[in-house]
């Protein structure tokens, strides 16, 4: 009956019979009598297809937005490294609030002890004016112990092997430098000569000797010395449209995320004003002023540093490192625990110290808000904090020596200021203002030091 049917209609057979072979779900869809392919087709209304399975291939070409990515609802919050001077700054205790932009700060050092010989003596001579590399020491009446030079024992002749020449100050001259004799020199007749000094040779002061009626002797003079800080206004601002904080979104994303994210900015950028910040002040216009305005720009502590250390590209070891420790805790009255922050070519290197009993790893702890690492030796503890921040500025070979206990921060305090820019007509938003009026003051330069590998 089919056959006869076909026979009498022709081609058009061929298509009916595809049509009911869908219709009544008979054999596979895509293939009809006499090998005909037919392809399924969609409904105009969507991707309703009977006897296919539903794959999540398939779908994401129907339908691409209705399959959803899985997303973390809680943001990460990327910290490349930690503010270090900036968090030192926040846990110490010497703060001092005040409610000017500039910051006159007086010290008092006391007079060094140590000199050099600027002019050689030769001749012998019974006195001579020294010629050293610090006069202004010197005081009369003071004696000098002159090191690596021998002194001769009382009969004048024979040389002392305990005992260093001393000289005695008799007076200066018009130049202001100390009229001295030796005292224990060597003897001719009823003189005492001076031997031959050095350029260079090394001078430590002592103490002064009066005579027996001497009732006066040079006074000492000493007052403080004032040096001006700037206190730099540091400021940040987030602005959000209303549309913004209604709306539904993917991930937690709020008004105090976005201020958390503006205040690490702007720590992190005080981090390298409170390194290397030039003070100065400048009046000029911005974009945010209408006329010249003074600008103050705070100065860093890496120039307020009184003294320099170098390796002198000699790698870091147990050795180097007692010579650093020396530097850092003789000679300027500061205390025997310090700070060493380090750029990261330092850091290396000192992982890669092998400690002995002359300096040796201390225990891990958190001081000043910092997980530090400590380095013991006898002459003091250095406790070590890498600070990416050099590394950021080109100083990965640098490092600096911190006594904290001489680090003031000076600050106008911090101030926010909530701005709705409704109410005055900018923008349907909301904006909140962070400023921080600051600085920070190293009150014994000589107690840190600048550093380098090279």
């Amino acid at each position: 009956m089919m056959k006869e049917k076909i026979k009498k209609y022709g081609s058009w057979a061929f298509v009916l019979l595809g049509v009911m072979c869908v219709l009544l779900n008979v054999g596979d869809a895509n293939a009809v009598s006499g090998g005909v392919a037919v392809a399924t087709v969609l409904p105009v209304g969507g991707g309703a297809v009977n006897a296919a399975m539903t794959t999540a291939t398939q779908t994401r070409e129907d339908s691409r937005n209705l399959l959803l990515d899985t997303i973390d609802e809680k943001v990460t919050k990327i910290r490349p490294h930690d503010v270090v001077l900036d968090t030192i700054s926040r846990h110490i205790g010497d703060v001092k609030t005040v409610n000017n932009q500039i910051y006159r700060h007086y010290a008092i050092d006391v007079i060094d002890l140590v000199t050099t010989v600027k002019d050689a003596v030769s001749g012998t001579p019974e006195q001579v004016a020294l010629s050293t590399n610090n006069n202004e020491i010197f005081a009369s009446e003071q004696t000098i112990k002159v090191e690596g030079v021998k002194g001769y024992k009382e009969d004048g002749t024979t040389l002392d092997p305990v005992r260093e020449l001393m000289l005695y100050v008799v007076g200066k001259d018009a130049s202001g430098k100390p009229l001295v004799v030796a005292v224990n020199g060597q003897k001719t007749g009823n003189k005492i000569l001076i031997p031959n000094i050095s350029q260079g040779t090394k001078l430590v002061r002592m103490g002064r000797a009066g005579s027996e009626t001497q009732i006066q002797t040079d006074p000492y003079s000493g007052v403080p010395t004032d040096w001006n800080q700037y206190l730099q206004k540091f400021m940040a601002q987030i602005e959000v449209s209303d549309i913004f904080e209604r709306a539904d979104k993917e991930a937690d994303w709020s008004f105090t995320d976005m201020e958390e994210e503006a205040i690490f900015d702007m720590k992190r950028t005080m981090n390298v004003s409170f390194w290397c910040g030039v003070r100065y002040r400048l009046k000029t216009k911005n974009a945010h002023t209408q006329k010249a305005e003074d600008v103050y720009f705070t100065e860093g502590i890496w120039s307020q540093a009184g003294k320099d250390f170098s390796f002198n590209g000699q790698p870091i070891d147990a050795k180097n490192l007692v010579t650093l420790m020396k530097h850092a805790f003789t000679g300027n009255a500061s205390g025997k625990r310090k700070l060493l922050l380090c750029g990261s070519d330092v850091i290396e290197q000192l992982e890669q110290v092998e400690y002995d009993k002359t300096v040796k790893l201390g225990d891990k702890q958190a001081i000043y808000g910092l997980d530090v690492s400590n380095i013991i030796s006898k002459f003091g503890t250095l406790s070590v904090v890498h600070d990416q921040t050099l590394d950021d500025m080109g100083m990965s070979k640098k490092f600096f020596v911190l006594d904290v206990d001489f680090l003031r921060k000076v600050t106008m305090g911090w101030r926010v200021n909530d701005f709705d820019f409704r109410k005055s007509g900018q923008a349907d938003a909301d904006g909140r203002g962070l400023m921080e009026i600051c600085g920070l003051v190293l009150k014994n330069p000589n107690a840190h030091s600048r550093g380098s590998l090279v």
